[in-house]
């Protein structure tokens, strides 16, 4: 199923905890970002994770390609779209922009459809494909 990337924002701010030693935001602090820009896709098209499901998301790769460094102080904006759905899986574009509006980050995530008792990837239901184009349908393309 293909879907027209529109993207939705995510501001967050920089924390004076996000750097490492270098001085600039770490690597784990940036995982972190994308996983807050997931968690929003995620809840707005229905597809919660908690503990004690049965069913839902679970990740399954993650890519992450460096850009330019990140520093405190600051604010990022987090991007997040759909580069296609599969039969079992969704695969999430990511992009994070500094406050000057160039691009730091990029990446993305294979989010997998998954039945925790039975411990196997299952189809993404009709419903959950409708409340991703819908989702995605009411953003704004960039």
């Amino acid at each position: 199923m293909e879907v027209v990337m529109r993207m939705q924002k995510l501001k967050l701010r920089i924390d004076w905890g996000d750097m490492d030693l270098l001085g600039h935001v770490n690597n784990v602090s940036i995982i972190r970002y994308l996983q807050a820009g997931r968690v929003m896709f995620m809840e707005k098209i229905g597809l919660p994770a908690y503990a004690g499901m049965k069913t839902g998301p679970i990740e399954a790769a993650t890519e992450i390609q460096f850009r330019k460094q990140l520093y405190f102080p600051g604010n990022v904006e987090v991007r997040t779209g759909v580069r296609e759905v599969k039969n079992t899986s969704i695969i999430l574009e990511h992009e994070v922009y500094d406050d000057a509006g160039d691009l730091a980050v990029s990446g993305m995530e294979v989010i997998v459809h998954f039945d925790f008792i039975n411990q196997c990837k299952i189809p993404l239901t009709d419903e959950l494909r409708e409340n991703i184009v819908r989702y995605c349908d009411s953003l704004i393309e960039l």
